[in-house]
């Protein structure tokens, strides 16, 4: 299961206190086959995207597991201090499938499709005809496609995450109209992993 927040951040507080810290704080049962851990926090970039413009992408082993994050969470507030608490703000989260998974999220230019998903979609069609679109778009690789749990989450439902090495790159998939549709895409985004310059092209 995949557990997103979607986050904002006090302009007048460096964005760099929501990035991962290396010191951070571990799971109750932190260990080597624990299972929760943090994937990526993605910052969106040139201000292209839906707002929050943060997404903080965790993996989570099953979702009776959700009552370790709130543990964990609470313990995370009260190791940080009054500045970043109050740099981060909690828009709202998601619980997902990951009905297709990919190489993990490193550098690059991150593109998000958000499209709809309800219950009535079968998560196996999304899954494949994502991959049938896959190998489409030099370059670019497709991290994740991630479908929302019941109604346990914002719209329109689902999301996919590709990675591109540059910006001029995400131009081919961004001009998929026929794609775009078939898969009911409601709105995109570019963002950056949170290691490096935001704002920066590389």
């Amino acid at each position: 299961m995949i557990y997103i927040e979607y986050m904002e951040h006090d302009r007048s507080i460096p964005a760099e206190l929501i990035r991962p810290q290396k010191d951070k704080s571990g799971w109750a049962d932190d260990d080597a086959v624990s299972g929760n851990q943090p994937l990526a926090v993605l910052g969106r970039t040139l201000r292209l995207g839906p707002h929050p413009p943060f997404l903080a992408i965790w993996q989570c082993r099953t979702f009776g597991c959700l009552r370790e994050w709130e543990s964990y969470f609470k313990a995370r507030r009260a190791l940080h201090s009054a500045a970043s608490q109050n740099a981060i703000h909690l828009c709202q989260a998601g619980c997902y499938s990951e009905v297709f998974s990919g190489p993990p999220i490193n550098g690059g230019i991150q593109y998000i499709e958000f499209f709809k998903h309800d219950v009535s979609s079968r998560e196996e069609v999304v899954a494949r005809r994502f991959t049938e679109r896959a190998g489409r778009y030099e370059n670019g690789a497709l991290n994740a496609v991630l479908c929302r749990m019941g109604p346990l989450g914002p719209d329109p439902g689902a999301l996919a995450i590709w990675t591109f090495p540059h910006h001029a790159d995400v131009e081919q998939i961004v001009f998929d109209r026929q794609w775009q549709q078939t898969l009911s895409i409601v709105r995109s985004g570019l963002y950056r992993k949170l290691n490096g310059e935001l704002e920066k092209d590389p």
